[in-house]
């Protein structure tokens, strides 16, 4: 009997099943017009207080939605996505329509996408933020390229105990140069070499909020929107108490070079902590949301050599001091000017190398060369403390080591992402012009007092500057005048 009455309740267990009858199922799909009568926003400026023009919005829908833009060339860049409420910002470009369109997404279950358009007026910035400007230029685009030069082995990627320290480099454990990542695909979401593991390939980051990544040969390999959040203006921001990061970069997931953690079965983080941001260097770590000191994280290191303008003057102004560090192997130990071969070799030989260099002097011997000088007295350049103040208007000003001004005048950046040939040599990256006689000790060695207002660029990052100045026609191994001074 038990097992006749049990045979009966199945059979009633299954007659409840018929979808016709009891299943809740598939929700229809949502139309245009429901779409519009269910989304609702509110428009604020930054400090939260509404505004007809602000940047700022808070939205509820009727479903999840993404919601995106269009870029200048059409595709999307998306603001918000897989949420039925939340906010998002809208801040076009510099010399838009302050006129915006932003659209509602829906994906419905019978495949189906419904689109809503929304126009709304917002301010248009007049300048890019600090950290744009960084990541992007002033120009809008900026070419950021794998990084070797911070870990000793030439590691691009590679992971690290999470928060050793507050400099992050003594926490690695593992490092890979670019050419070796075709045997690091088992990261990766698809296991195929993209191109991207070459140490010519490279992202382009523009001021539109999208990062482009691409082969060595040009070809693009993926593109996604990115935003850099809560930047903190260079100073360090406290994780499991160390201060550790200036800021978060937010991407599309997978948008940049090899955009995989280290042994996390393909997964494409979207949140990196900014761990440097400079004209020319990018250091980026991922790790998941509460992840403990020394437990595992990944590391990316960029640069950029395209930027001359950030790093001479950081897009506000910026302090130069005399570097006597850089050629300390010279036989006159912290040696800032002197003379030297023109065009030796190439320029990387001069700077990496001090190649060509026949005497150099340090700033406090300065003051016996003073029959270089148009005047022959000392002006309280001849300082180790003695510095230069460039600034975003094209002005230069020198100051002794008390901060006693010394002189001022112009200056004009001729910048080249390239070195540019001299003498059948690759040899400077364009020129610095200044109105003569406007740096620390700008004499030109063995001139008879010349003050010099145009030198030739032999490096130029974030942290160091190095300048050569020759007559025009100077041929190889012929008398120069170098100088070499560092970031304050």
């Amino acid at each position: 009997m038990k097992k006749i009455l049990l045979g009966i309740c199945a059979l009633g267990l299954f007659a409840s099943c018929d979808p016709s009858k009891d299943s809740v199922g598939v929700p229809a799909a949502i139309t245009e017009s429901e779409l519009a009568a269910g989304f609702t926003y509110t428009q604020t400026d930054e400090a939260g207080s509404a505004s007809s023009t602000g940047n700022f919005f808070q939205y509820t829908a009727p479903r999840v939605v993404t919601i995106y833009r269009l870029n200048s060339s059409g595709g999307q860049v998306i603001l918000a996505k897989g949420s039925s409420a939340g906010s998002f910002i809208l801040k076009p470009t510099r010399g838009s329509d302050p006129n915006q369109t932003f659209y509602v997404q829906s994906r419905e279950f019978d495949g189906s996408v419904v689109t809503v358009p929304y126009n709304v007026t917002v301010e248009v910035p007049g300048d890019l933020t600090p950290e744009m400007k960084i990541a992007c230029s002033d120009s809008g685009t900026k070419i950021w390229k794998w990084d070797g030069s911070v870990i000793a082995t030439g590691a691009v990627w590679g992971n690290l105990g999470y928060t050793p320290g507050e400099d992050w480099t003594t926490g690695v454990w593992w490092g890979c140069p670019p050419e070796d990542l075709t045997g690091q695909l088992q990261h990766s979401n698809t296991g195929v070499a993209t191109g991207e593991e070459d140490n010519r390939a490279y992202m382009v980051f523009s001021e539109e909020g999208v990062i482009t990544t691409y082969d060595a040969g040009g070809n693009q390999i993926r593109k996604g929107a990115f935003e850099i959040q809560d930047y903190n203006n260079g100073e360090k921001i406290v994780v499991n108490d160390v201060p550790w990061k200036v800021g978060n970069l937010h991407t599309d997931a997978g948008t940049i070079l090899f955009p995989f953690k280290i042994n996390g079965g393909g997964t494409t983080p979207t949140d990196f902590d900014i761990m440097k941001l400079s004209a020319d260097k990018m250091q980026l770590i991922y790790a998941d949301a509460g992840t403990g000191g020394w437990s595992e994280a990944t590391f990316w290191c960029f640069q950029s050599e395209t930027d001359g303008a950030g790093c001479l003057n950081n897009y506000d102004k910026k302090e130069w001091t005399w570097d006597t560090e850089s050629f300390p192997y010279l036989g006159w130990a912290g040696a800032v000017w002197g003379n030297l071969g023109y065009t030796p070799g190439d320029g990387d030989s001069f700077v990496n190398d001090a190649n060509g260099i026949w005497w150099g002097c340090p700033p406090a011997d300065l003051t016996g060369q003073l029959q270089h000088s148009d005047t022959g007295t000392a002006t309280g350049e001849e300082d180790p403390n003695a510095y230069m103040v460039f600034d975003t208007d094209g002005q230069v000003a020198t100051y002794d080591g008390s901060g006693n001004k010394i002189r001022g005048g112009a200056y004009e950046l001729k910048f080249s992402a390239t070195r540019q040939t001299k003498n059948d040599v690759a040899w400077n990256y364009g020129t610095l012009e200044t109105d003569p006689g406007v740096i620390l000790f700008p004499f030109k060695i063995n001139g008879g007092g010349t003050k010099v207002g145009k030198f030739e660029i032999l490096q130029l990052s974030s942290t160091n500057m190095k300048l050569v100045y020759a007559d025009d026609g100077t041929g190889g191994w012929s008398e120069a005048t170098w100088w070499a001074f560092k970031a304050k």
